[in-house]
């Protein structure tokens, strides 16, 4: 039996999408040159997702520096991509491909549109995990904060509040290890002054 023309026409348009991914993904991919350096396949996914809007392009550098961190069993670098792919996952330039990840998903597939947010807390935690073993507070600081962030872009403000708190909590703990410390605070006074205009801004409850 022939197909229909609702048939022809649906087929046709996913070889159109497919084929302005490809294209997309080819356009960015050019805008960098080529590393076999993970760390700076992560600075270039950054500059792809984060200013360029490029997500496809920047999940493929991602996703390839966790696979070099893993055979080099580098965890630190581990902890590094997973934060970065906890950002990714929540960023404006996913948005902007919405109808592209509802298909396909992230991670071949792994992770399906819908469900980005809670696997940007997941990657955050793999991270918080290591972190804690190594007891590296700065960056226990930093990805608590993400994980704030990531709650409250799903609208969840009492776990994003919660995280402001342990990611301040970090930081004194930080601090108390390392007073020499110079932290670059964005014209802050302090991290608690930081934390406080971000609980502010979330409405957290005093």
């Amino acid at each position: 039996m022939g197909k229909t023309n609702f048939q022809r026409d649906l087929i046709l348009r996913h070889i159109l999408i497919s084929i302005a991914i490809i294209f997309l993904t080819a356009c960015a991919a050019a805008l960098v040159p080529y590393t076999s350096d993970p760390n700076q396949k992560l600075s270039d996914a950054y500059w792809l997702f984060d200013t360029k809007q490029r997500a496809l392009p920047a999940q493929k550098l991602i996703l390839e520096s966790i696979e070099i961190f893993e055979e080099e069993s580098n965890q630190s670098g581990l902890a590094k991509a997973y934060v970065a792919y906890a950002i990714f996952l929540r960023s404006y330039a996913v948005d902007r491909y919405e109808e592209h990840y509802k298909e396909t998903g992230f991670n071949n597939g792994k992770i399906a549109f819908n469900d980005r947010y809670n696997a940007s807390i997941e990657y955050l935690e793999k991270s918080v995990s290591i972190y804690q073993e190594k007891q590296e507070f700065d960056n226990l600081t930093n990805t608590y904060l993400h994980m704030g962030f990531t709650y409250l872009t799903d609208n969840n403000v009492a776990k994003g509040c919660e995280m402001f708190l342990k990611s301040l909590e970090m930081n004194k703990v930080f601090i108390t290890k390392n007073p020499a410390a110079k932290l670059n605070l964005g014209g802050y006074n302090s991290y608690q002054e930081y934390i406080d205009n971000k609980m502010k801004q979330a409405k957290c409850p005093a």
